[in-house]
C-alpha cells in the first residue's frame, strides 16, 4: 500500500498518504463506517492473507480468461487516474 500511495502521489502531483492501522483500529474504522461485524471481520481476514503474501502466487488466469496480459498496478492506476482525482485530501 505505501507503494500505491507513492505511485498515486506521482500521478496526481500531490501527496497521497497511506496510514497503516492495527487490526483493532481498522476494525473500529470499518464498523464506524457502517459495516456489519461480519463484513468487518471478513475484510480483516483478507488483510491478514494479503499481509502474509498468501495470494502472491503468479498465475495465467487473467490472460486465460481475457486473452490479454494483466496490467501492472502502476498501469491500472494511470488508466484510472480520474477516479482518484479530487480536490479533497486523499488517504489511501
Amino acid at each position: 500500500m505505501p507503494q500505491i500511495a507513492e505511485e498515486l502521489s506521482r500521478l496526481l502531483g500531490r501527496q497521497v498518504l497511506y496510514e497503516h492501522r492495527t487490526p483493532a483500529a481498522q476494525r473500529a474504522q470499518l464498523l464506524g463506517s457502517g459495516l456489519t461485524a461480519f463484513d468487518a471481520d471478513l475484510l480483516l481476514g483478507l488483510d491478514t492473507v494479503f499481509r502474509a503474501s498468501a495470494l502472491a502466487e503468479t498465475t495465467s488466469t487473467v490472460e486465460d480468461l481475457t486473452g490479454h496480459a494483466p496490467r501492472s498496478v502502476p498501469a491500472w492506476l494511470a488508466e484510472n487516474r480520474d477516479v482518484f482525482s479530487t480536490s479533497e485530501p486523499v488517504r489511501a
